[in-house]
């Protein structure tokens, strides 16, 4: 791993003269699905059950001084005693090199080496994944009065704030109590900024980060949007 480098591009050229990036794999689940049935390995994976975390995009893999090109699908896969056992440590990270319907390299978490940001950014690809499935899910973390539902987990506790962007509100709320209301003074597709008396509360959309500052003093929050039922 350790002399392996690659890149992402666009480009439909490089060094080595007119190359192949291969057809679009519409199918790609099945094509990965598929090669890891065939892939010999010392745990069962569970293959039922593989999270893909971004649809297949150009990609250059760069080995030294050889360059293969083709489509990067990358995933989360569980090995199957993980699912039985619930034990998510053996969930792995694998990067796929797709061209024209077949998988033509393969990188994955070892256990012991990670799998490297510059094929697959596991972390951001996930959140990514989560923001786009919670927008997908929409109906369903929209209740009757037009709120949606933001956990948050500090160091040492759970934040719940319900927010409409409608009336321009941001109410955090404690054991069914309200305990802070902030105005929101600036919402985009990345940022909800939101203000009250010597309080200021800043969400970036796209990673889960709250930032809350308080008289001089910032304390920072891992949030995600959620459905208002869960049981």
């Amino acid at each position: 791993m350790g002399l392996i480098s690659a890149c992402a591009t666009t480009s439909n050229s490089s060094s080595a003269g007119d190359v192949s990036f291969g057809e679009q794999p519409e199918n790609y689940k099945e094509i990965v699905a598929e090669f890891l049935k065939k892939k010999p390995t010392r745990t069962p994976l569970d293959i039922d059950n593989i999270e893909f975390l971004n649809e297949p995009n150009k990609f250059i893999f760069d080995q030294l001084i050889q360059e293969q090109f083709g489509y990067r699908a990358c995933a989360l896969v569980a090995t199957q005693n993980a699912k039985q056992s619930r034990d998510f440590r053996s969930l792995r990270a694998h990067f796929f090199l797709i061209n024209n319907g077949k998988v033509i390299q393969h990188l994955h978490d070892s256990g012991i080496v990670s799998l490297s940001d510059k094929f697959c950014n596991v972390q951001m690809l996930a959140q990514e994944s989560r923001i786009a499935n919670a927008h997908l899910a929409a109906a369903e973390v929209v209740d009757e009065h037009g709120f949606k539902y933001i956990t948050c987990q500090t160091s040492s506790k759970e934040v719940f704030f319900a927010f409409n962007s409608d009336k321009q509100q941001l109410i955090q709320q404690h054991d069914g109590e309200t305990v802070a209301q902030f105005d929101i003074t600036e919402l985009t597709d990345t940022y909800i900024v939101a203000e009250a008396p010597e309080h200021r509360i800043s969400i970036n959309r796209a990673s889960g980060t709250l930032l809350h500052q308080h008289n001089g003093t910032e304390h920072q929050a891992s949030c995600e949007l959620s459905s208002q039922r869960k049981f």
